[in-house]
Protein backbone atom coordinates (compact mmCIF):
# COMPACT_ATOMS: atom_id res chain seq x y z
CA UNK A 1 0.00 0.00 0.00
CA UNK A 2 1.34 3.47 -0.89
CA UNK A 3 2.32 5.83 1.90
CA UNK A 4 -0.39 8.32 0.96
CA UNK A 5 -3.08 5.63 1.11
CA UNK A 6 -1.77 4.46 4.48
CA UNK A 7 -1.78 8.05 5.74
CA UNK A 8 -5.44 8.57 4.87
CA UNK A 9 -6.22 5.19 6.41
CA UNK A 10 -4.84 6.55 9.69
CA UNK A 11 -7.25 9.48 9.36
CA UNK A 12 -10.06 6.93 9.19
CA UNK A 13 -8.71 5.22 12.32
CA UNK A 14 -8.57 8.58 14.13
CA UNK A 15 -12.12 9.32 12.92
CA UNK A 16 -13.37 5.94 14.12
CA UNK A 17 -11.80 5.94 17.58
CA UNK A 18 -13.16 9.42 18.30
CA UNK A 19 -16.61 8.35 17.12
CA UNK A 20 -16.50 5.53 19.67
CA UNK A 21 -14.74 7.34 22.50
CA UNK A 22 -16.42 10.75 22.38
CA UNK A 23 -19.72 9.55 20.94
CA UNK A 24 -20.34 6.78 23.47
CA UNK A 25 -18.94 8.60 26.50
CA UNK A 26 -19.51 12.36 26.16
CA UNK A 27 -22.42 12.82 23.78
CA UNK A 28 -24.25 9.77 25.12
CA UNK A 29 -23.87 10.58 28.81
CA UNK A 30 -27.12 12.55 29.01
CA UNK A 31 -29.00 9.59 27.52
CA UNK A 32 -27.24 7.06 29.77
CA UNK A 33 -27.92 9.19 32.84
CA UNK A 34 -31.71 9.21 32.43
CA UNK A 35 -32.44 5.49 33.18
CA UNK A 36 -29.77 5.50 35.89
CA UNK A 37 -31.49 8.46 37.54
CA UNK A 38 -34.86 6.72 37.29
CA UNK A 39 -33.40 3.65 39.02
CA UNK A 40 -31.29 5.17 41.80
CA UNK A 41 -32.91 8.65 42.19
CA UNK A 42 -29.66 10.56 42.85
CA UNK A 43 -29.30 14.30 43.10
CA UNK A 44 -28.31 16.08 39.91
CA UNK A 45 -24.85 16.76 41.34
CA UNK A 46 -24.30 13.07 42.16
CA UNK A 47 -25.60 12.05 38.76
CA UNK A 48 -23.03 14.24 37.03
CA UNK A 49 -20.15 12.96 39.16
CA UNK A 50 -19.67 10.21 36.59
CA UNK A 51 -18.73 12.72 33.90
CA UNK A 52 -16.70 14.78 36.36
CA UNK A 53 -14.76 11.73 37.54
CA UNK A 54 -14.12 10.54 34.00
CA UNK A 55 -12.74 13.87 32.78
CA UNK A 56 -10.71 14.41 35.97
CA UNK A 57 -9.01 11.04 35.84
CA UNK A 58 -8.50 11.34 32.06
CA UNK A 59 -6.74 14.62 32.72
CA UNK A 60 -4.51 12.92 35.26
CA UNK A 61 -3.71 10.14 32.77
CA UNK A 62 -2.96 12.50 29.90
CA UNK A 63 0.65 13.54 30.72
CA UNK A 64 1.63 9.91 31.25
CA UNK A 65 -0.23 8.85 28.12
CA UNK A 66 1.41 11.60 26.08
CA UNK A 67 4.80 10.11 26.98
CA UNK A 68 3.60 6.58 26.22
CA UNK A 69 2.22 7.73 22.86
CA UNK A 70 5.65 9.13 21.98
CA UNK A 71 7.67 6.13 23.13
CA UNK A 72 5.28 3.19 22.87
CA UNK A 73 2.56 1.86 20.60
CA UNK A 74 -0.54 3.95 19.95
CA UNK A 75 -2.12 0.84 18.48
CA UNK A 76 -1.85 -1.15 21.71
CA UNK A 77 -2.96 1.71 23.94
CA UNK A 78 -6.01 2.45 21.78
CA UNK A 79 -6.91 -1.26 21.77
CA UNK A 80 -6.77 -1.26 25.56
CA UNK A 81 -8.99 1.82 25.49
CA UNK A 82 -11.65 0.03 23.42
CA UNK A 83 -11.62 -2.94 25.79
CA UNK A 84 -11.79 -0.62 28.81
CA UNK A 85 -14.87 1.26 27.53
CA UNK A 86 -16.65 -1.98 26.63
CA UNK A 87 -15.80 -3.43 30.04
CA UNK A 88 -16.98 -0.21 31.70
CA UNK A 89 -20.44 -0.43 30.15
CA UNK A 90 -20.60 -4.11 31.05
CA UNK A 91 -19.80 -3.31 34.68
CA UNK A 92 -22.25 -0.41 34.62
CA UNK A 93 -25.04 -2.82 33.70
CA UNK A 94 -24.46 -4.66 36.99
CA UNK A 95 -24.43 -1.53 39.20
CA UNK A 96 -26.52 -1.98 42.32
CA UNK A 97 -25.98 1.43 43.90
CA UNK A 98 -25.43 4.96 42.63
CA UNK A 99 -21.94 5.28 44.14
CA UNK A 100 -20.74 2.56 41.78
CA UNK A 101 -21.60 4.63 38.69
CA UNK A 102 -19.09 7.50 39.17
CA UNK A 103 -16.52 4.95 40.35
CA UNK A 104 -16.83 2.99 37.09
CA UNK A 105 -16.60 6.18 35.03
CA UNK A 106 -13.58 7.39 36.98
CA UNK A 107 -11.62 4.13 36.92
CA UNK A 108 -12.73 2.52 33.65
CA UNK A 109 -14.29 5.00 31.24
CA UNK A 110 -11.62 7.63 31.90
CA UNK A 111 -8.86 5.52 30.36
CA UNK A 112 -10.98 4.90 27.28
CA UNK A 113 -11.85 8.59 27.07
CA UNK A 114 -8.14 9.49 27.16
CA UNK A 115 -6.98 6.85 24.66
CA UNK A 116 -9.89 7.15 22.22
CA UNK A 117 -10.11 10.93 22.18
CA UNK A 118 -8.37 13.92 20.61
CA UNK A 119 -5.00 13.26 22.26
CA UNK A 120 -4.53 9.90 20.54
CA UNK A 121 -6.27 10.90 17.31
CA UNK A 122 -4.28 14.11 16.90
CA UNK A 123 -1.00 12.37 17.69
CA UNK A 124 -1.64 9.66 15.09
CA UNK A 125 -2.84 12.07 12.41
CA UNK A 126 -0.04 14.59 12.96
CA UNK A 127 2.60 11.91 12.52
CA UNK A 128 1.37 11.17 9.02
CA UNK A 129 0.60 14.66 7.68
CA UNK A 130 2.56 17.85 7.16
CA UNK A 131 1.12 19.88 4.27
CA UNK A 132 -2.52 18.93 4.82
CA UNK A 133 -2.38 18.48 8.57
CA UNK A 134 -5.24 20.86 9.35
CA UNK A 135 -7.50 19.23 6.78
CA UNK A 136 -6.60 15.73 8.01
CA UNK A 137 -7.24 16.73 11.62
CA UNK A 138 -10.55 18.26 10.59
CA UNK A 139 -11.70 15.08 8.86
CA UNK A 140 -10.56 12.96 11.80
CA UNK A 141 -12.34 15.33 14.18
CA UNK A 142 -15.61 14.69 12.33
CA UNK A 143 -15.59 11.32 14.07
CA UNK A 144 -16.76 13.01 17.27
CA UNK A 145 -19.78 14.39 15.41
CA UNK A 146 -20.49 11.06 13.77
CA UNK A 147 -20.37 9.34 17.14
CA UNK A 148 -22.47 12.06 18.71
CA UNK A 149 -25.07 11.63 15.99
CA UNK A 150 -25.18 7.81 16.15
CA UNK A 151 -24.64 6.70 19.74
CA UNK A 152 -27.30 8.69 21.68
CA UNK A 153 -30.27 7.56 19.52
CA UNK A 154 -28.84 4.02 19.34
CA UNK A 155 -28.61 3.81 23.11
CA UNK A 156 -32.06 5.35 23.55
CA UNK A 157 -33.50 2.86 21.06
CA UNK A 158 -31.98 -0.07 22.95
CA UNK A 159 -33.14 1.28 26.31
CA UNK A 160 -36.67 1.65 24.93
CA UNK A 161 -36.62 -1.85 23.41
CA UNK A 162 -35.06 -3.56 26.44
CA UNK A 163 -34.40 -2.45 29.99
CA UNK A 164 -31.28 -0.34 30.50
CA UNK A 165 -29.06 -3.09 31.91
CA UNK A 166 -29.54 -5.25 28.82
CA UNK A 167 -29.05 -2.19 26.62
CA UNK A 168 -25.69 -1.41 28.24
CA UNK A 169 -24.53 -5.02 27.77
CA UNK A 170 -25.45 -4.85 24.10
CA UNK A 171 -23.62 -1.51 23.84
CA UNK A 172 -20.50 -3.08 25.37
CA UNK A 173 -20.61 -5.81 22.74
CA UNK A 174 -21.10 -3.29 19.91
CA UNK A 175 -18.16 -1.13 21.05
CA UNK A 176 -15.90 -4.16 21.32
CA UNK A 177 -16.96 -5.51 17.91
CA UNK A 178 -16.64 -2.26 15.93
CA UNK A 179 -13.62 -0.84 17.74
CA UNK A 180 -11.05 -3.54 18.35
CA UNK A 181 -10.70 -4.90 14.76
CA UNK A 182 -10.23 -1.40 13.31
CA UNK A 183 -7.57 -0.46 15.84
CA UNK A 184 -5.64 -3.73 15.66
CA UNK A 185 -5.79 -4.30 11.91
CA UNK A 186 -5.58 -0.80 10.44
CA UNK A 187 -3.44 1.30 12.80
CA UNK A 188 0.13 2.01 11.72
CA UNK A 189 1.86 3.87 14.52
CA UNK A 190 4.41 5.81 12.45
CA UNK A 191 5.44 6.46 8.86
CA UNK A 192 8.31 4.20 7.78
CA UNK A 193 10.56 7.12 6.92
CA UNK A 194 11.49 10.61 8.09
CA UNK A 195 12.27 12.93 5.16
CA UNK A 196 15.20 15.29 5.35
CA UNK A 197 12.88 18.13 4.38
CA UNK A 198 9.21 18.67 3.67
CA UNK A 199 8.05 17.43 0.28
CA UNK A 200 4.71 17.22 -1.42
CA UNK A 201 3.86 13.82 0.01
CA UNK A 202 0.96 13.60 2.44
CA UNK A 203 2.63 10.74 4.28
CA UNK A 204 5.55 12.63 5.74
CA UNK A 205 6.59 13.71 9.20
CA UNK A 206 8.63 16.83 9.92
CA UNK A 207 11.77 16.63 11.88
CA UNK A 208 11.02 17.67 15.42
CA UNK A 209 13.17 20.73 15.88
CA UNK A 210 12.48 22.23 19.25
CA UNK A 211 12.01 25.89 19.76
CA UNK A 212 14.73 27.90 21.49
CA UNK A 213 15.33 26.53 24.97
CA UNK A 214 12.40 24.11 24.70
CA UNK A 215 14.24 20.87 24.17
CA UNK A 216 13.14 19.19 27.41
CA UNK A 217 9.80 18.51 29.09
CA UNK A 218 10.81 20.65 32.05
CA UNK A 219 11.56 23.60 29.79
CA UNK A 220 8.16 23.25 28.12
CA UNK A 221 6.41 23.14 31.50
CA UNK A 222 8.20 26.33 32.54
CA UNK A 223 7.18 28.13 29.37
CA UNK A 224 4.40 30.71 29.72
CA UNK A 225 2.95 30.01 26.28
CA UNK A 226 2.51 26.32 27.07
CA UNK A 227 0.21 27.19 29.95
CA UNK A 228 -1.67 29.83 27.96
CA UNK A 229 -2.44 27.30 25.21
CA UNK A 230 -3.26 24.54 27.71
CA UNK A 231 -5.56 26.78 29.74
CA UNK A 232 -7.41 28.12 26.69
CA UNK A 233 -7.95 24.73 25.09
CA UNK A 234 -8.63 23.02 28.42
CA UNK A 235 -11.40 25.46 29.34
CA UNK A 236 -13.05 25.01 25.94
CA UNK A 237 -13.00 21.23 26.20
CA UNK A 238 -14.33 21.37 29.76
CA UNK A 239 -17.17 23.71 28.84
CA UNK A 240 -18.13 21.71 25.75
CA UNK A 241 -18.07 18.42 27.67
CA UNK A 242 -20.16 19.82 30.51
CA UNK A 243 -22.69 21.31 28.08
CA UNK A 244 -23.03 18.12 26.03
CA UNK A 245 -23.47 15.89 29.07
CA UNK A 246 -26.02 18.16 30.77
CA UNK A 247 -28.00 19.32 27.75
CA UNK A 248 -30.68 16.61 27.75
CA UNK A 249 -31.38 16.77 31.53
CA UNK A 250 -31.36 20.58 31.37
CA UNK A 251 -33.94 20.63 28.58
CA UNK A 252 -36.16 18.07 30.35
CA UNK A 253 -35.99 20.18 33.53
CA UNK A 254 -37.27 23.09 31.44
CA UNK A 255 -40.36 21.12 30.37
CA UNK A 256 -39.02 20.04 26.98
CA UNK A 257 -40.26 16.65 25.76
CA UNK A 258 -37.68 13.84 25.80
CA UNK A 259 -37.54 13.47 22.03
CA UNK A 260 -37.08 17.21 21.51
CA UNK A 261 -34.41 17.28 24.22
CA UNK A 262 -32.51 14.47 22.47
CA UNK A 263 -32.73 16.48 19.24
CA UNK A 264 -30.60 19.19 20.82
CA UNK A 265 -27.69 16.76 21.18
CA UNK A 266 -28.13 15.74 17.56
CA UNK A 267 -27.97 19.41 16.53
CA UNK A 268 -24.72 19.85 18.44
CA UNK A 269 -23.26 16.82 16.66
CA UNK A 270 -24.51 17.87 13.22
CA UNK A 271 -23.18 21.44 13.46
CA UNK A 272 -19.86 20.14 14.72
CA UNK A 273 -19.27 18.71 11.22
CA UNK A 274 -19.02 22.06 9.37
CA UNK A 275 -17.22 23.47 12.40
CA UNK A 276 -14.60 20.74 12.15
CA UNK A 277 -14.15 21.13 8.39
CA UNK A 278 -14.11 24.94 8.37
CA UNK A 279 -11.68 25.34 11.24
CA UNK A 280 -9.65 22.36 10.06
CA UNK A 281 -9.06 24.13 6.75
CA UNK A 282 -8.46 27.49 8.46
CA UNK A 283 -5.94 25.94 10.85
CA UNK A 284 -3.53 25.61 7.91
CA UNK A 285 -3.92 29.28 6.94
CA UNK A 286 -5.16 31.34 9.90
CA UNK A 287 -3.29 32.69 12.90
CA UNK A 288 -4.11 30.10 15.55
CA UNK A 289 -4.74 32.80 18.14
CA UNK A 290 -7.53 34.21 15.97
CA UNK A 291 -8.93 30.70 15.49
CA UNK A 292 -8.98 30.07 19.25
CA UNK A 293 -10.62 33.44 19.92
CA UNK A 294 -13.29 32.70 17.30
CA UNK A 295 -14.07 29.32 18.88
CA UNK A 296 -14.33 30.85 22.34
CA UNK A 297 -16.73 33.48 21.01
CA UNK A 298 -19.00 30.90 19.37
CA UNK A 299 -19.16 28.72 22.49
CA UNK A 300 -19.73 31.74 24.75
CA UNK A 301 -22.62 32.97 22.60
CA UNK A 302 -24.09 29.48 22.69
CA UNK A 303 -23.93 29.36 26.47
CA UNK A 304 -25.66 32.73 26.73
CA UNK A 305 -28.62 31.16 24.92
CA UNK A 306 -29.03 28.65 27.77
CA UNK A 307 -29.15 31.23 30.56
CA UNK A 308 -32.21 31.21 32.81
CA UNK A 309 -35.21 29.30 31.50
CA UNK A 310 -34.91 29.86 27.75
CA UNK A 311 -37.59 28.89 25.22
CA UNK A 312 -36.89 25.85 23.10
CA UNK A 313 -36.04 27.96 20.04
CA UNK A 314 -33.25 29.67 21.96
CA UNK A 315 -31.96 26.27 23.10
CA UNK A 316 -31.80 25.23 19.45
CA UNK A 317 -29.73 28.32 18.60
CA UNK A 318 -27.45 27.66 21.56
CA UNK A 319 -26.96 24.05 20.45
CA UNK A 320 -26.04 25.17 16.94
CA UNK A 321 -23.46 27.67 18.20
CA UNK A 322 -21.91 25.29 20.74
CA UNK A 323 -21.80 22.55 18.09
CA UNK A 324 -20.05 24.78 15.57
CA UNK A 325 -17.49 25.92 18.13
CA UNK A 326 -17.03 22.47 19.62
CA UNK A 327 -16.41 20.94 16.21
CA UNK A 328 -13.60 23.40 15.54
CA UNK A 329 -11.79 22.70 18.80
CA UNK A 330 -10.16 19.44 17.78
CA UNK A 331 -8.41 20.51 14.54
CA UNK A 332 -7.31 23.82 16.07
CA UNK A 333 -6.03 22.09 19.19
CA UNK A 334 -4.26 19.53 17.03
CA UNK A 335 -2.71 22.29 14.93
CA UNK A 336 -1.56 24.05 18.11
CA UNK A 337 0.07 20.91 19.47
CA UNK A 338 1.06 19.17 16.21
CA UNK A 339 0.82 15.93 18.14
CA UNK A 340 2.30 15.28 21.55
CA UNK A 341 5.80 14.58 20.25
CA UNK A 342 6.38 18.02 18.68
CA UNK A 343 4.20 20.24 20.85
CA UNK A 344 7.09 22.54 21.63
CA UNK A 345 7.45 23.54 17.98
CA UNK A 346 4.24 25.52 18.24
CA UNK A 347 4.93 26.68 21.79
CA UNK A 348 8.24 28.07 20.66
CA UNK A 349 6.63 30.04 17.83
CA UNK A 350 3.57 31.29 19.73
CA UNK A 351 4.97 34.79 20.44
Amino acid sequence: MKLTSTAWLQVFVAFWIQAIGIGSLVYAYGVVAVPIAETFHPSRMLLMLGMAGMTLFAGLYSPWLGTRFDRGSLRILMAIGVVTVAAGYLLLSFAESMWQVPLIYALMMSFGYATLGPLAASTLTSRWFVHKRGLALGIAGMGTSFGGFCFPPLIQMMVDAYEWRTAFRLLALIIFAIGLPVVLWLTVDRPPRLPEKDDTSDASTPKAVAGPGLDTTGAVLRNRNFWIISLAVGIMFAVFTATASNLVPFAIDNNVATDKAALLISLVAILAVPGTLIFGALADRLDLRIALASLMSLITLGLVCFMGQPPYELMVLGSLLVGMGGGGMIPVWGACSHGSSVFWITVGSWD
